[in-house]
């Protein structure tokens, strides 16, 4: 990891750093375009390497059932990655700020704590003793 000159870490030397979000805004047309051409390559270069094991497993370990498995991953890749190409969907912003509320948990949290510290009361009669407060639970039996 190289740092910037304010010392900051940087991932890549060669990559700029991503703006800071300053507004609600959505990716541009132009950052989407350049997302889906991304992952189109990355699709369609993935494909390489699945033909290169079906072929050395096939060759080295003589394993038909395996090569065949890899070779049938690789065959919709490039469907796939046309597919996405395609898109007119936004891929999700990574810029984009998780937002913590704190005035709705400190509601909650408030609601919660009446909830549980306001005394329950009940009337007794006269013939009832508090220590009789608890009684066992009727069982009811349906036949």
């Amino acid at each position: 990891m190289s740092k910037d000159n304010d010392g900051k870490k940087r991932a890549f030397a060669f990559r700029r750093p991503k703006p800071e979000l300053i507004t609600d805004a959505r990716l541009s047309p132009l950052e989407n375009w350049e997302h889906r051409k991304r992952v189109y390559a990355w699709l369609q270069f993935s494909r390489i390497p699945f033909l290169l094991a079906a072929g050395a497993t096939y060759m080295w370990l003589h394993n038909w059932i395996l090569a065949t498995i890899l070779f049938a991953i690789s065959i919709p890749l490039p469907g796939i990655a046309v597919v996405i190409a395609n898109g007119a969907g936004e891929p999700k912003d990574g810029r984009q700020q998780q937002v913590y509320k704190p005035q709705v948990a400190r509601a909650q949290r408030q609601a919660e704590n009446q909830a549980l510290s306001a005394p329950v009361r009940r009337e007794l009669s006269a013939g009832e003793s508090a220590a009789n407060d608890e009684k066992p639970p009727t069982i009811i039996e349906h036949e």
